[in-house]
């Protein structure tokens, strides 16, 4: 599995975000999201996280509060300037 060229290069992490997120998540959880798959991905066994941390480090994540007011977005082009009526939090 050769994935890590996508993890290399900042201007393609973006392709690796739900779709329907429309782009509208932070950047800072998604780079955080991305480094977690990254070290699951290694090549060499013994250079990946156990599951436990995987989980611990998802869970973070998942529990954090996004509010696209106070904090940076993915913009894509597909993704519209004016505020949606309900987003999905990360």
């Amino acid at each position: 599995m050769k994935a890590q060229p996508l993890f290399k290069d900042r201007r393609k992490f973006s392709q690796m975000a739900d779709p329907l997120l429309q782009g509208q998540y932070p950047v800072r959880g998604l780079y955080q999201a991305l480094a977690v798959a990254a070290m699951c991905v290694q090549e060499q066994p013994h250079k990946r996280p156990l599951i436990a941390d995987v989980v611990t480090a998802l869970s973070y994540l998942a529990s954090q509060k996004y509010n696209p007011e106070t904090q940076p977005v993915q913009s894509t082009r597909s993704s519209s300037s004016t505020p949606r009526s309900s987003r999905r939090e990360l």
